[in-house]
């Protein structure tokens, strides 16, 4: 995620446990991969509130492409299906976001879509 003059917000940082919901964009058969921002916190929504995700305990994005991570807060205990409810929440205020104009999300780095020289890093990381 970044700022609209391309500088990168920032990742959560809390001491408090943070479960990340990871989905991967490559697993979605024929359908056609986001090309915006605004498609892909659609699609991330979607798959949240279907339950299409990998919850794990560090964010994905980093460690490899196609996938992007949105961080949840909550006790380590939480259920998976409230993890995916609030992620998907998460996900529809970072359309909103953007869609306002507030944050931008590149889509081509997600989706590994750069030139071979260009993806040195995954995701920013």
């Amino acid at each position: 995620m970044s700022q609209p003059d391309g500088s990168n917000i920032a990742e959560i940082d809390t001491e408090e446990f943070v479960h990340w919901v990871t989905v991967d964009f490559s697993k979605f058969g024929g359908r056609t991969k986001p090309n915006s921002g605004e498609s892909m916190m659609r699609l991330m929504a979607e798959q949240c509130r279907s339950g299409v995700t990998t919850i794990t305990s560090m964010p994905m994005h980093h460690k490899q492409k196609c996938c992007l991570s949105l961080p949840v807060v909550g006790d380590a205990e939480l259920v998976p299906v409230h993890i995916m409810w609030r992620a998907a929440e998460i996900a529809d205020w970072h359309w909103e976001e953007i869609m306002a104009g507030r944050e931008t999300l590149d889509t081509k780095r997600i989706l590994g879509d750069y030139p071979w020289w260009a993806r040195i890093k995954i995701n920013g990381a």
